[in-house]
């Protein structure tokens, strides 16, 4: 705690601009999408372990101030995503960076973030009004259906992320037969999943937030959506990737924070513990499907 009341203290006084800036808004984006994926990940799995729990949580998604906070959450994936891109793309060409171009680069993910988010906070604001404030829904409005293309649009995602598997382990290899360590795997699949993830997430909440409406999810919807396998790969790829990208990241905020070899080594561990748990809660009910009440 002192560790961190320090690094607090000093982030407040330090004037970093918008290199401080990008920082600090990539990480708390990133925590709290984190936060909010294991919430998901939970109440998910319930189709299938739980299914009488599912319309609970759905509930609780559906009251203004989750809805109000999700709104605020879309933004921050938006600006997760493009400063991702940004990192990776100083990363891959360290030769273009610089104070001023760094500035630019900040405001201009700010500006398309926004701009991003503008039609999604409009939508999802609508929905919000006309449910939980007016109370007064379009009668008869048809819940959207998904596209019976689904399949092929879902296997060419597949090979675009066998391309980016073979490209992690291809790029970059060291010279003298040295061999990568955990840190450096870890940190290709956090660039290169992290291009991969932008269209996944951003699809995701486009169909589930935007276009569909939580007012309109529920166990019949989950059942329609799944009936198409390339949907089901769809999420079994994006729980794969998110939430292995989420946790890493968690677990570089925890290396900055704690510097206890034993503390690291045991949250480490529960990180580890954590992850089994939800991939298997979360995959689980991707094969098991809706199940019956």
């Amino acid at each position: 705690m002192t560790m961190l009341n320090a690094t607090l203290e000093g982030g407040l006084r330090y004037r970093g601009r918008e290199g401080q800036w990008a920082y600090v808004f990539n990480r708390v984006s990133g925590l709290a999408t984190l936060l909010f994926l294991t919430l998901h990940i939970l109440d998910t799995a319930t189709v299938y372990f739980i299914p009488q729990g599912y319309e609970t949580f759905v509930n609780l998604y559906r009251s203004t101030p989750v809805m109000i906070s999700e709104i605020m959450l879309v933004g921050a994936v938006l600006y997760h995503g493009l400063n991702g891109y940004r990192i990776i793309y100083f990363d891959l060409k360290p030769d273009r960076w610089n104070a001023h171009n760094s500035a630019r680069w900040f405001w201009g993910v700010c500006a398309g973030a926004f701009l991003l988010w503008l039609p999604a906070a409009y939508f999802m604001g609508r929905a919000a009004y006309l449910n939980n404030i007016c109370r007064c829904p379009p009668a008869g409005e048809p819940m959207v259906d998904l596209p019976a293309w689904a399949n092929l649009g879902i296997w060419l995602l597949l090979g675009t992320a066998a391309i980016i598997f073979l490209r992690v382990v291809t790029l970059g290899r060291p010279a003298g037969g040295l061999r990568r360590n955990f840190e450096a795997w870890t940190w290709l699949f956090m660039r290169w999943s992290g291009i991969l993830l932008v269209p996944l997430v951003w699809i995701h909440v486009a169909i589930s937030d935007v276009l569909v409406g939580v007012h309109a999810i529920d166990l019949d919807y989950v059942a329609m959506r799944w009936a198409i396998l390339g949907w089901r790969i769809f999420d079994g790829f994006l729980l794969a990737f998110t939430f292995t990208h989420g946790l890493n990241g968690l677990r570089g905020v925890i290396t900055d924070y704690i510097h206890s070899p034993a503390w690291r080594r045991a949250l480490n561990w529960a990180l580890l513990v954590v992850f089994v748990v939800w991939m298997i809660l979360g995959m689980g009910a991707l094969v098991g499907g809706v199940r019956p009440e």
